[in-house]
């Protein structure tokens, strides 16, 4: 995003710790990524890696044992950070929505589905009850649900998966968020149903010109759906490019291994997939060189030194010692 003015939302150098009966611990290290009007940021990476808890810090969201230690969220130019609850609040569900993952916990049992999505929209809006509710139903209908006029009468134990994370859809969308974040959506549904979901998220979000964060663990998902993509592991930011770039070249080992591990449509059916061996280890932040290395086929002994984000061009940033200057390259 070289031009500013272009920028919706802006992380610079997000750091975010956790406290525990085991003490303090830094999960995302300088996280650094910015959003442009109309645009969609895919963010992807294992379990554990930090996407989820570096989007809940920007929406002020993070757990009570957790609060960010360092950086700004600035979004059309002011910290979030730095506003107090009150002002986060007009912000946050309105300028700002997010779709979390878990749709049945995310939805209140004991009022009904109408009842919810009428309370956002008059919560954020100067709409009175009639005209909130008018909107509603036109939402609903407009993530695909049939009779939507019903949907408003039922609770939340009474649809499927499917249409639980459609209602989620509608009511974050109901207010015309100018940005909106998507953290796992598609994780607990089916492949087809994963599909028309965000086919039907993608034609919302042209329509109302709205930008979007997108995080998953499904490569190929952020292939489809994705302007620029970072990837993060262990609490760092790898890898970032456009999408074209990134998997034309990628340059991370991690990068190319996730999408040596993503079936394709076009692929042979004699192709074999290669797992990923190991796991994202616990406690990242006490690791000094490059944090993928014990899990790395290319690892050298110039792994075990800090390793900074590196520009290849237009761009294309890679935190490795394999690319050129991949130790002592400048930070972002």
């Amino acid at each position: 995003m070289n031009d500013e003015k272009q920028v919706l939302l802006d992380v610079r150098d997000l750091d975010v710790e956790f406290h525990s009966d085991f003490g303090d611990r830094i999960v995302t290290d300088k996280v650094s990524y910015q959003v442009g009007v109309g645009e969609t940021l895919g963010i992807v990476g294992e379990s554990g890696c930090g996407k989820s808890v570096t989007s809940l810090a920007v929406m002020g969201l993070l757990p009570r044992n957790g609060r960010v230690i360092g950086g700004e969220v600035l979004f059309d130019g002011r910290n979030l950070l730095a506003l107090k609850a009150r002002e986060l609040d007009r912000v946050r569900g309105k300028d700002i929505c997010m779709i979390f993952q878990d749709a049945l916990a995310s939805l209140n049992p004991v009022f009904s589905v109408g009842n919810q999505i009428t309370e956002a929209i008059r919560a954020h809006t100067e709409k009175d009850k009639k005209a909130a509710q008018k909107i509603a139903v036109e939402m609903l209908g407009r993530v695909g649900l049939p009779d939507p006029a019903g949907i408003m009468k039922k609770y939340s134990f009474e649809l499927s998966g499917g249409q639980r994370q459609r209602v989620c859809i509608a009511m974050a969308l109901a207010v015309n968020p100018r940005l909106l974040i998507a953290d796992e959506i598609t994780t607990a549904l089916d492949v087809t149903i994963q599909s028309q979901i965000m086919r039907m998220i993608e034609a919302i979000r042209v329509d109302m010109g709205m930008s979007m964060v997108l995080i998953t663990h499904d490569i190929g998902l952020i292939a489809e759906m994705s302007d620029r993509v970072i990837v993060m592991y262990a609490g760092q930011i790898i890898e970032q490019a456009d999408v074209f770039t990134l998997f034309a070249h990628p340059g991370h080992p991690y990068t190319q291994m996730l999408i040596d591990a993503t079936p394709g449509i076009l692929d042979s059916p004699d192709k074999e997939l290669h797992a990923i061996p190991g796991n994202v280890p616990e406690n990242y932040s006490d690791i000094r060189g490059c944090r993928f290395a014990a899990r790395c086929p290319y690892y050298t002994k110039a792994c075990d030194e800090p390793q900074m984000l590196t520009d290849l061009g237009d761009g294309h940033m890679v935190r490795c010692a394999r690319n050129a200057g991949g130790v002592s390259g400048a930070q972002r």
